[in-house]
């Protein structure tokens, strides 16, 4: 691996904390944050919730979310009896779906098969089919960051 890219990795997961250390902030009820372990299905934890945090430099319509992802930490968030935040930051503005709420209410996340990248590494941007759904900014919390 090219030294640039692992300081790129490195650099994308600080700024993913420093926005969920933003939100706590704003929100110190919630707790410690705690970075999840490796191979987990979220980025960190807090005493009410587990939460999956993406910062982006292009802004869409809407923003994807995989389906796996929303299974393993609907389930993993019931057993620890806490919910999960799906969050996108985007230009100091930080979108929070609290996923838990929506899939109890029903939410239409327009699931469907994509070709998407592997993974968000630059080295491995081989395509392959996943179940992706989209979650929209009118359900959105929307927090400013700046």
């Amino acid at each position: 691996m090219y030294p640039f890219l692992r300081l790129h990795q490195y650099t994308l997961k600080d700024k993913e904390k420093q926005i969920a250390q933003d939100i706590l902030n704003l929100y110190p009820q919630l707790g410690d944050l705690q970075e999840s372990f490796e191979f987990d299905h979220h980025d960190f934890e807090c005493n009410h919730y587990l939460m999956e945090v993406k910062s982006r430099c292009t802004k869409y319509p809407s923003w994807i979310i995989e389906k796996m992802k929303v299974d393993t930490n609907l389930s993993n968030a019931f057993n620890l009896n806490k919910m999960f935040l799906y969050i996108t930051e985007y230009n100091g503005r930080a979108f929070v779906w609290n996923v838990t709420k929506l899939a109890q209410s029903n939410y239409n996340f327009g699931w469907e098969n994509r070709m998407m990248p592997a993974t968000t590494e630059f080295n491995n941007n081989q395509l392959v089919k996943k179940e992706v759904g989209y979650l929209y900014e009118k359900d959105s919390t929307v927090l400013d960051l700046r």
